[in-house]
Protein backbone atom coordinates (compact mmCIF):
# COMPACT_ATOMS: atom_id res chain seq x y z
CA UNK A 1 0.00 0.00 0.00
CA UNK A 2 1.60 3.37 -1.04
CA UNK A 3 1.77 6.61 0.96
CA UNK A 4 -1.36 8.81 0.97
CA UNK A 5 -0.03 11.87 -0.89
CA UNK A 6 2.87 11.02 -3.21
CA UNK A 7 2.08 7.32 -3.58
CA UNK A 8 5.53 6.19 -2.39
CA UNK A 9 5.82 2.40 -2.04
CA UNK A 10 6.50 0.94 1.39
CA UNK A 11 9.04 -1.80 2.04
CA UNK A 12 7.07 -4.84 3.13
CA UNK A 13 8.13 -6.92 6.11
CA UNK A 14 10.44 -9.70 4.97
CA UNK A 15 10.50 -8.32 1.41
CA UNK A 16 13.29 -9.47 -0.85
CA UNK A 17 15.20 -6.92 -2.92
CA UNK A 18 14.18 -4.12 -0.61
CA UNK A 19 16.47 -1.77 -2.55
CA UNK A 20 14.08 -1.86 -5.51
CA UNK A 21 11.19 -0.47 -3.47
CA UNK A 22 13.43 2.02 -1.73
CA UNK A 23 14.90 3.26 -4.98
CA UNK A 24 11.45 3.62 -6.50
CA UNK A 25 10.44 5.88 -3.63
CA UNK A 26 13.51 8.00 -4.15
CA UNK A 27 12.77 8.27 -7.85
CA UNK A 28 9.27 9.53 -7.11
CA UNK A 29 10.54 12.01 -4.56
CA UNK A 30 13.13 13.25 -7.02
CA UNK A 31 10.43 13.71 -9.61
CA UNK A 32 7.83 15.44 -7.48
CA UNK A 33 9.61 17.41 -4.77
CA UNK A 34 10.55 21.02 -5.71
CA UNK A 35 9.00 20.58 -9.16
CA UNK A 36 10.54 22.62 -11.99
CA UNK A 37 9.31 21.73 -15.47
CA UNK A 38 10.89 22.64 -18.77
CA UNK A 39 7.64 23.61 -20.51
CA UNK A 40 3.86 23.28 -20.34
CA UNK A 41 2.95 23.81 -23.98
CA UNK A 42 3.82 20.42 -25.56
CA UNK A 43 1.25 17.78 -26.48
CA UNK A 44 3.88 15.26 -27.58
CA UNK A 45 7.28 14.29 -26.13
CA UNK A 46 10.30 16.41 -27.10
CA UNK A 47 12.76 14.88 -29.57
CA UNK A 48 15.77 14.82 -27.23
CA UNK A 49 14.71 14.88 -23.60
CA UNK A 50 17.37 15.05 -20.90
CA UNK A 51 17.59 12.56 -18.08
CA UNK A 52 15.38 13.69 -15.22
CA UNK A 53 13.77 16.57 -17.14
CA UNK A 54 10.07 17.16 -16.45
CA UNK A 55 7.18 18.59 -18.42
CA UNK A 56 3.53 19.41 -17.74
CA UNK A 57 1.64 17.56 -20.45
CA UNK A 58 -0.66 19.88 -22.34
CA UNK A 59 -4.26 18.83 -22.93
CA UNK A 60 -4.72 16.85 -26.16
CA UNK A 61 -1.52 14.86 -25.70
CA UNK A 62 -0.46 12.27 -28.31
CA UNK A 63 2.15 9.60 -28.79
CA UNK A 64 3.92 8.41 -25.64
CA UNK A 65 2.11 11.16 -23.71
CA UNK A 66 -1.39 10.16 -24.80
CA UNK A 67 -3.93 9.94 -21.99
CA UNK A 68 -1.68 11.86 -19.62
CA UNK A 69 -3.09 15.38 -20.01
CA UNK A 70 -1.98 17.80 -17.23
CA UNK A 71 0.26 15.15 -15.62
CA UNK A 72 3.91 15.58 -14.73
CA UNK A 73 5.98 13.67 -17.34
CA UNK A 74 9.59 12.82 -16.37
CA UNK A 75 12.20 11.15 -18.59
CA UNK A 76 14.05 8.50 -16.55
CA UNK A 77 16.30 5.65 -17.68
CA UNK A 78 15.39 6.18 -21.32
CA UNK A 79 11.62 6.09 -20.75
CA UNK A 80 8.67 8.23 -19.59
CA UNK A 81 7.05 8.14 -16.17
CA UNK A 82 3.87 10.05 -15.36
CA UNK A 83 2.46 11.43 -12.13
CA UNK A 84 -1.07 12.76 -11.77
CA UNK A 85 -0.97 16.04 -9.76
CA UNK A 86 -2.85 16.49 -6.51
CA UNK A 87 -4.56 19.68 -5.33
CA UNK A 88 -2.04 22.21 -4.12
CA UNK A 89 0.98 20.97 -6.07
CA UNK A 90 3.22 23.79 -7.28
CA UNK A 91 5.41 23.72 -10.38
CA UNK A 92 7.88 26.28 -11.71
CA UNK A 93 7.77 26.61 -15.52
CA UNK A 94 11.34 27.41 -16.48
CA UNK A 95 10.82 28.81 -19.98
CA UNK A 96 8.14 31.26 -18.76
CA UNK A 97 9.43 32.00 -15.23
CA UNK A 98 5.91 31.34 -13.99
CA UNK A 99 4.78 29.46 -10.90
CA UNK A 100 1.72 27.24 -11.48
CA UNK A 101 -0.61 25.51 -9.02
CA UNK A 102 -2.94 22.54 -9.54
CA UNK A 103 -6.49 23.28 -8.35
CA UNK A 104 -7.87 19.81 -9.04
CA UNK A 105 -8.97 20.59 -12.58
CA UNK A 106 -6.25 22.64 -14.23
CA UNK A 107 -2.91 24.30 -13.69
CA UNK A 108 -3.44 27.93 -12.77
CA UNK A 109 -1.21 30.93 -12.19
CA UNK A 110 -1.31 31.73 -8.44
CA UNK A 111 -1.69 35.41 -9.31
CA UNK A 112 -4.85 34.45 -11.16
CA UNK A 113 -5.78 32.35 -8.17
CA UNK A 114 -5.48 35.35 -5.88
CA UNK A 115 -7.57 37.35 -8.35
CA UNK A 116 -10.20 34.65 -8.18
CA UNK A 117 -10.60 35.02 -4.43
CA UNK A 118 -14.22 35.94 -3.79
CA UNK A 119 -16.36 36.99 -0.82
CA UNK A 120 -13.56 37.53 1.70
CA UNK A 121 -14.94 38.78 5.00
CA UNK A 122 -12.05 41.22 5.41
CA UNK A 123 -8.54 41.79 4.10
CA UNK A 124 -5.65 43.58 5.76
CA UNK A 125 -2.37 44.41 4.00
CA UNK A 126 0.42 45.10 6.51
CA UNK A 127 -2.32 45.90 9.05
CA UNK A 128 -5.41 44.38 10.64
CA UNK A 129 -8.79 44.76 8.96
CA UNK A 130 -11.81 45.07 11.25
CA UNK A 131 -15.58 45.03 11.05
CA UNK A 132 -15.66 48.74 10.12
CA UNK A 133 -12.66 48.82 7.80
CA UNK A 134 -13.02 45.49 6.02
CA UNK A 135 -10.20 46.44 3.69
CA UNK A 136 -7.20 47.99 5.44
CA UNK A 137 -3.88 48.89 3.82
CA UNK A 138 -0.69 50.30 5.29
CA UNK A 139 1.53 51.72 2.58
CA UNK A 140 3.32 54.86 1.46
CA UNK A 141 1.43 54.69 -1.81
CA UNK A 142 -1.36 52.70 -3.45
CA UNK A 143 -1.52 52.33 -7.23
CA UNK A 144 -4.65 51.63 -9.26
CA UNK A 145 -3.61 51.26 -12.91
CA UNK A 146 -5.41 50.42 -16.10
CA UNK A 147 -5.21 46.83 -17.34
CA UNK A 148 -2.24 46.70 -19.72
CA UNK A 149 -1.84 42.91 -19.47
CA UNK A 150 -5.09 41.53 -20.86
CA UNK A 151 -5.15 44.31 -22.21
CA UNK A 152 -8.16 46.24 -21.03
CA UNK A 153 -9.83 49.36 -22.36
CA UNK A 154 -7.16 51.70 -21.05
CA UNK A 155 -9.60 53.15 -18.52
CA UNK A 156 -9.20 53.16 -14.74
CA UNK A 157 -12.25 53.90 -12.60
CA UNK A 158 -12.93 53.67 -8.87
CA UNK A 159 -16.63 53.44 -7.99
CA UNK A 160 -17.96 54.51 -4.57
CA UNK A 161 -21.63 53.55 -4.26
CA UNK A 162 -24.23 54.41 -1.60
CA UNK A 163 -27.72 53.10 -0.99
CA UNK A 164 -29.67 56.39 -1.02
CA UNK A 165 -29.25 60.12 -1.63
CA UNK A 166 -29.28 60.94 2.10
CA UNK A 167 -26.29 58.64 2.71
CA UNK A 168 -22.60 59.41 2.11
CA UNK A 169 -20.39 58.19 -0.73
CA UNK A 170 -17.13 59.93 -0.12
CA UNK A 171 -13.43 60.03 0.63
CA UNK A 172 -12.16 61.00 4.08
CA UNK A 173 -8.71 62.57 4.44
CA UNK A 174 -7.28 62.47 7.96
CA UNK A 175 -4.37 63.81 10.00
CA UNK A 176 -3.48 61.42 12.82
CA UNK A 177 -6.85 59.72 12.22
CA UNK A 178 -8.65 63.07 12.75
CA UNK A 179 -10.65 64.11 9.71
CA UNK A 180 -9.56 67.24 7.86
CA UNK A 181 -11.36 66.90 4.51
CA UNK A 182 -14.53 65.20 3.27
CA UNK A 183 -14.99 64.80 -0.47
CA UNK A 184 -17.89 63.19 -2.34
CA UNK A 185 -21.67 62.87 -2.17
CA UNK A 186 -22.26 63.94 1.42
CA UNK A 187 -25.85 63.57 2.52
CA UNK A 188 -27.21 64.32 -0.96
CA UNK A 189 -26.28 63.77 -4.61
CA UNK A 190 -24.40 67.06 -5.12
CA UNK A 191 -20.60 66.91 -5.21
CA UNK A 192 -19.25 68.49 -2.01
CA UNK A 193 -15.88 69.29 -0.46
CA UNK A 194 -15.74 70.11 3.26
CA UNK A 195 -12.71 70.95 5.39
CA UNK A 196 -12.12 70.92 9.14
CA UNK A 197 -9.47 72.32 11.51
CA UNK A 198 -10.16 69.73 14.23
CA UNK A 199 -12.30 66.88 12.89
CA UNK A 200 -15.38 68.31 14.62
CA UNK A 201 -16.28 71.56 12.87
CA UNK A 202 -16.60 71.39 9.08
CA UNK A 203 -16.68 74.24 6.57
CA UNK A 204 -18.23 73.92 3.12
CA UNK A 205 -15.55 74.70 0.55
CA UNK A 206 -16.99 73.56 -2.78
CA UNK A 207 -20.50 72.59 -3.85
CA UNK A 208 -21.43 71.36 -7.34
CA UNK A 209 -25.14 71.09 -8.18
CA UNK A 210 -25.98 67.68 -9.63
CA UNK A 211 -28.71 68.98 -11.97
CA UNK A 212 -26.81 71.85 -13.58
CA UNK A 213 -23.11 71.50 -12.77
CA UNK A 214 -23.25 74.96 -11.17
CA UNK A 215 -20.57 75.64 -8.55
CA UNK A 216 -20.63 77.20 -5.09
CA UNK A 217 -17.38 78.32 -3.40
CA UNK A 218 -16.39 79.49 0.06
CA UNK A 219 -19.44 78.15 1.88
CA UNK A 220 -21.98 78.94 -0.85
CA UNK A 221 -24.36 76.16 -1.87
CA UNK A 222 -24.68 75.80 -5.64
CA UNK A 223 -28.13 76.33 -7.14
CA UNK A 224 -29.82 75.97 -10.51
CA UNK A 225 -29.91 79.72 -11.28
CA UNK A 226 -26.33 80.92 -10.73
CA UNK A 227 -23.52 79.10 -12.53
CA UNK A 228 -21.06 80.32 -9.89
CA UNK A 229 -21.77 81.46 -6.32
CA UNK A 230 -18.93 82.69 -4.09
CA UNK A 231 -19.12 83.70 -0.44
CA UNK A 232 -16.40 85.83 1.12
CA UNK A 233 -15.41 89.25 2.38
CA UNK A 234 -12.67 89.86 -0.20
CA UNK A 235 -11.72 88.39 -3.56
CA UNK A 236 -8.38 88.61 -5.34
CA UNK A 237 -7.84 88.05 -9.05
CA UNK A 238 -4.09 88.13 -9.52
CA UNK A 239 -2.16 88.29 -12.78
CA UNK A 240 -0.40 85.21 -14.06
CA UNK A 241 2.21 87.18 -16.02
CA UNK A 242 1.47 90.87 -16.66
CA UNK A 243 -2.26 91.37 -17.27
CA UNK A 244 -5.42 90.19 -15.58
CA UNK A 245 -8.87 90.47 -17.14
CA UNK A 246 -12.43 89.45 -16.38
CA UNK A 247 -14.55 88.95 -19.48
CA UNK A 248 -18.35 89.14 -19.63
CA UNK A 249 -19.74 87.91 -22.96
CA UNK A 250 -23.33 87.97 -24.19
CA UNK A 251 -24.98 86.43 -27.24
CA UNK A 252 -26.50 89.55 -28.79
CA UNK A 253 -26.76 93.31 -28.28
CA UNK A 254 -30.29 92.98 -26.88
CA UNK A 255 -29.04 90.77 -24.04
CA UNK A 256 -27.27 91.83 -20.84
CA UNK A 257 -23.60 91.49 -19.85
CA UNK A 258 -23.54 93.09 -16.43
CA UNK A 259 -22.60 93.24 -12.78
CA UNK A 260 -25.50 93.32 -10.32
CA UNK A 261 -25.07 94.83 -6.86
CA UNK A 262 -27.66 93.77 -4.30
CA UNK A 263 -28.84 94.52 -0.78
CA UNK A 264 -30.13 91.35 0.86
CA UNK A 265 -30.49 89.82 -2.63
CA UNK A 266 -32.52 92.77 -3.94
CA UNK A 267 -30.80 94.57 -6.83
CA UNK A 268 -29.72 98.15 -6.19
CA UNK A 269 -27.32 98.76 -9.10
CA UNK A 270 -26.69 97.33 -12.58
CA UNK A 271 -23.45 98.07 -14.40
CA UNK A 272 -22.57 96.88 -17.89
CA UNK A 273 -24.09 96.39 -21.33
CA UNK A 274 -27.77 96.50 -20.45
CA UNK A 275 -29.98 95.63 -23.39
CA UNK A 276 -27.61 97.29 -25.87
CA UNK A 277 -23.88 97.77 -26.40
CA UNK A 278 -23.57 101.10 -24.55
CA UNK A 279 -21.94 101.03 -21.12
CA UNK A 280 -24.71 101.86 -18.65
CA UNK A 281 -25.07 102.38 -14.92
CA UNK A 282 -28.55 101.93 -13.40
CA UNK A 283 -29.73 102.18 -9.80
CA UNK A 284 -32.90 101.10 -8.03
CA UNK A 285 -34.59 101.89 -4.72
CA UNK A 286 -36.47 98.58 -4.54
CA UNK A 287 -35.07 96.07 -7.04
CA UNK A 288 -37.93 96.54 -9.49
CA UNK A 289 -37.80 100.18 -10.65
CA UNK A 290 -34.47 101.21 -12.18
CA UNK A 291 -33.13 104.67 -13.01
CA UNK A 292 -30.33 105.22 -15.52
CA UNK A 293 -27.46 107.08 -13.86
CA UNK A 294 -25.19 107.52 -16.85
CA UNK A 295 -24.37 106.06 -20.26
CA UNK A 296 -21.10 105.91 -22.18
CA UNK A 297 -22.05 105.60 -25.85
CA UNK A 298 -20.22 102.82 -27.68
CA UNK A 299 -19.73 104.70 -30.98
CA UNK A 300 -18.35 107.96 -29.63
CA UNK A 301 -17.44 107.42 -25.98
CA UNK A 302 -19.73 110.36 -25.20
CA UNK A 303 -20.78 110.49 -21.56
CA UNK A 304 -24.45 111.22 -20.97
CA UNK A 305 -26.59 111.46 -17.85
CA UNK A 306 -30.13 110.73 -19.05
CA UNK A 307 -31.79 111.65 -15.75
CA UNK A 308 -29.78 114.86 -15.24
CA UNK A 309 -32.16 117.81 -15.84
CA UNK A 310 -31.37 120.17 -18.71
CA UNK A 311 -33.57 122.53 -20.65
CA UNK A 312 -33.65 125.32 -23.18
CA UNK A 313 -36.70 127.62 -23.13
CA UNK A 314 -37.77 130.62 -25.18
CA UNK A 315 -40.66 133.02 -25.51
CA UNK A 316 -42.66 133.22 -28.71
CA UNK A 317 -44.33 136.55 -27.91
CA UNK A 318 -43.13 140.01 -26.86
CA UNK A 319 -43.21 140.10 -23.05
CA UNK A 320 -44.46 143.45 -21.73
CA UNK A 321 -42.32 144.80 -18.89
CA UNK A 322 -43.83 147.63 -16.82
CA UNK A 323 -41.56 150.43 -15.61
CA UNK A 324 -39.87 150.37 -12.24
CA UNK A 325 -40.90 146.81 -11.20
CA UNK A 326 -39.34 143.34 -11.39
CA UNK A 327 -41.28 141.32 -13.93
CA UNK A 328 -40.87 137.59 -14.61
CA UNK A 329 -40.10 136.78 -18.25
CA UNK A 330 -42.59 134.26 -19.63
CA UNK A 331 -40.64 131.55 -21.42
CA UNK A 332 -43.63 129.62 -22.65
CA UNK A 333 -41.92 127.14 -25.01
CA UNK A 334 -38.97 124.74 -24.81
CA UNK A 335 -36.53 123.39 -27.34
CA UNK A 336 -35.59 120.63 -24.88
CA UNK A 337 -36.69 119.75 -21.37
CA UNK A 338 -35.11 116.57 -20.04
CA UNK A 339 -36.81 115.32 -16.88
CA UNK A 340 -39.45 118.09 -17.30
CA UNK A 341 -37.78 120.18 -14.61
CA UNK A 342 -38.73 123.41 -16.44
CA UNK A 343 -42.40 124.39 -16.28
CA UNK A 344 -43.51 126.53 -19.24
CA UNK A 345 -46.76 127.39 -17.47
CA UNK A 346 -45.00 128.99 -14.51
CA UNK A 347 -41.87 130.00 -16.49
CA UNK A 348 -39.49 128.55 -13.93
CA UNK A 349 -37.06 125.71 -13.28
CA UNK A 350 -37.52 123.55 -10.16
CA UNK A 351 -34.38 121.80 -8.88
CA UNK A 352 -35.15 118.02 -8.73
CA UNK A 353 -32.19 117.12 -6.52
CA UNK A 354 -29.42 118.99 -4.74
CA UNK A 355 -26.24 119.71 -6.68
CA UNK A 356 -24.39 122.24 -8.77
CA UNK A 357 -26.30 123.79 -11.68
CA UNK A 358 -25.46 126.13 -14.52
CA UNK A 359 -27.97 128.68 -15.89
CA UNK A 360 -27.91 131.31 -18.58
CA UNK A 361 -30.20 133.75 -20.36
CA UNK A 362 -30.09 135.96 -23.42
CA UNK A 363 -32.72 138.73 -23.64
CA UNK A 364 -33.30 141.07 -26.62
CA UNK A 365 -34.83 144.48 -25.77
CA UNK A 366 -37.72 145.96 -27.79
CA UNK A 367 -38.89 149.49 -27.15
CA UNK A 368 -42.48 150.60 -26.57
CA UNK A 369 -42.66 154.39 -26.95
CA UNK A 370 -39.78 155.80 -24.96
CA UNK A 371 -36.78 153.69 -24.03
CA UNK A 372 -35.97 153.16 -20.32
CA UNK A 373 -33.06 154.96 -18.73
CA UNK A 374 -31.70 151.66 -17.37
CA UNK A 375 -32.33 147.95 -17.84
CA UNK A 376 -31.52 145.28 -15.23
CA UNK A 377 -31.93 141.51 -15.79
CA UNK A 378 -31.20 138.90 -13.13
CA UNK A 379 -31.89 135.36 -11.89
CA UNK A 380 -34.32 134.93 -9.04
CA UNK A 381 -34.28 132.01 -6.58
CA UNK A 382 -37.41 131.22 -4.60
CA UNK A 383 -38.84 134.67 -5.39
CA UNK A 384 -35.72 136.68 -4.38
CA UNK A 385 -32.87 137.94 -6.50
CA UNK A 386 -30.17 135.28 -6.69
CA UNK A 387 -27.40 137.75 -6.01
CA UNK A 388 -24.83 136.20 -8.33
CA UNK A 389 -24.55 139.02 -10.84
CA UNK A 390 -26.80 141.13 -13.03
CA UNK A 391 -27.02 141.95 -16.72
CA UNK A 392 -27.33 145.77 -16.72
CA UNK A 393 -27.09 148.67 -19.13
CA UNK A 394 -28.05 152.29 -19.57
CA UNK A 395 -30.63 153.38 -22.16
CA UNK A 396 -30.97 150.36 -24.50
CA UNK A 397 -31.26 150.41 -28.30
CA UNK A 398 -34.47 149.03 -29.75
CA UNK A 399 -34.12 145.50 -31.16
CA UNK A 400 -30.38 145.62 -30.71
CA UNK A 401 -29.40 145.65 -27.05
CA UNK A 402 -29.12 142.09 -25.71
CA UNK A 403 -28.60 141.11 -22.08
CA UNK A 404 -26.64 137.92 -21.29
CA UNK A 405 -25.80 136.33 -17.96
CA UNK A 406 -24.42 132.93 -16.89
CA UNK A 407 -24.16 131.56 -13.35
CA UNK A 408 -22.90 128.35 -11.76
CA UNK A 409 -23.95 127.59 -8.20
CA UNK A 410 -25.05 124.89 -5.76
CA UNK A 411 -28.77 124.55 -5.17
CA UNK A 412 -30.98 122.51 -2.89
CA UNK A 413 -33.77 120.22 -4.03
CA UNK A 414 -37.02 122.12 -4.78
CA UNK A 415 -35.30 125.48 -5.23
CA UNK A 416 -37.04 127.52 -7.96
CA UNK A 417 -35.16 129.59 -10.55
CA UNK A 418 -36.68 132.14 -12.96
CA UNK A 419 -35.58 135.25 -14.93
CA UNK A 420 -36.82 138.74 -14.17
CA UNK A 421 -36.33 142.19 -15.72
CA UNK A 422 -36.57 145.73 -14.28
CA UNK A 423 -36.93 148.76 -16.62
CA UNK A 424 -36.20 152.17 -15.09
CA UNK A 425 -38.50 155.16 -15.87
CA UNK A 426 -40.21 153.71 -18.99
CA UNK A 427 -41.73 150.40 -19.96
CA UNK A 428 -40.71 148.11 -22.82
CA UNK A 429 -40.61 144.51 -24.03
CA UNK A 430 -38.49 141.37 -24.01
CA UNK A 431 -38.51 140.46 -27.68
CA UNK A 432 -40.14 137.25 -28.94
CA UNK A 433 -37.99 134.41 -30.41
CA UNK A 434 -34.76 136.27 -29.57
CA UNK A 435 -34.89 135.66 -25.82
CA UNK A 436 -33.78 132.39 -24.22
CA UNK A 437 -33.39 130.78 -20.79
CA UNK A 438 -31.39 127.59 -20.33
CA UNK A 439 -29.87 125.45 -17.57
CA UNK A 440 -28.56 122.03 -16.62
CA UNK A 441 -27.17 119.92 -13.80
CA UNK A 442 -23.37 119.85 -13.60
CA UNK A 443 -22.16 116.37 -12.52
Amino acid sequence: MPTANLGLPFIAQGQAQKEVTHNESLRILDALVQIAVVDRDLTSPPASPGEGQRWIVKSGATGAWADHDNEIAIFLDGGWSFFAPMVGWLAWVTDESVLLAWNGATWIDPVDAVAAIQNLGRLGILTIADSTNRLAVKSDAVLFSHDDVTPGTGDMRVAVNKSAAAKDAGFVFQDGFSTRTLFGLLGDDDLTVKVSPDGLTFHLAISVDKDTGHVGLGGAVADALNALIVKGTAFLFDRETDDVRLTFNKAAAGDDAALTFQTNYSARALVGLLGDDHFTFKVSPDGSTFHTGFIVEKDSGRFTIPLAPKFSAYTNFDNYIAANAWTKVQFNNTDSNDQNAFDADTNRFTVPFAGVYAFGFSLRFRANTTVPTKVIAAFFKNGAELGRGRAISGAPIDDLTTFNLTVLMPLAASDVIDVRVNLATNDGYVKADQSHFWGHYVP
